[in-house]
């Protein structure tokens, strides 16, 4: 998805959305694999102002994540190293789903995963922000904001 077809459809800041991506990524080994991931969210709100996220920054030191930075766009961040490549930023995630399978579409197991460095053994806490390149993104799923009851979708072209 491109950051016009964002934009073009104005979905603003604090909006319940629903996405879909996938990535491909590279695990242990060399071994590649594909995360196929929906989930509900609250649109991307400046990572600096969301209270949880002050306290997990203030717990760290007041450390920030230091490979992004925020443009002008409320949910939209930049990848410091390289300015090209942008990322959505969400807060809240909720429903989360995940499929992993091998980069030629074989299914995998969780054991495998694991040993392919795609998944952590023990569980981890729900994250308060992910973020998401928009080359990854398959559709966008959000509430008109004139109408709270109409659903519209932005789809990757």
């Amino acid at each position: 998805m491109t950051l016009t077809a964002i934009l073009e459809k104005d979905i603003t800041n604090g909006r319940i959305f629903a996405l879909e991506c996938k990535t491909e990524k590279k695990g242990l080994k060399g071994i590649r694999y594909t995360k196929h991931t929906t989930l509900t969210a609250q649109w991307g709100c400046n990572y600096a102002n969301v209270a949880a996220v002050q306290d997990d920054i203030a717990e760290r030191g007041g450390v920030q994540p230091n490979w992004f930075e925020h443009t002008e766009y409320d949910s939209i961040v930049r990848h410091k190293k390289d300015p090209t490549k942008l990322y959505l930023q969400i807060m809240n995630p909720n429903n989360f789903r995940s499929e992993y399978a091998l980069a030629d579409g074989t299914p995998t197991t969780k054991a495998e995963l694991i040993a392919m460095g795609a998944l952590k053994d023990e569980e981890t806490e729900k994250p308060v922000t992910l973020v998401y390149a928009l080359e990854s993104i398959i559709s966008i799923r959000y509430k008109e904001t004139d109408n709270k009851e109409i659903y519209r979708e932005v789809k990757a072209a």
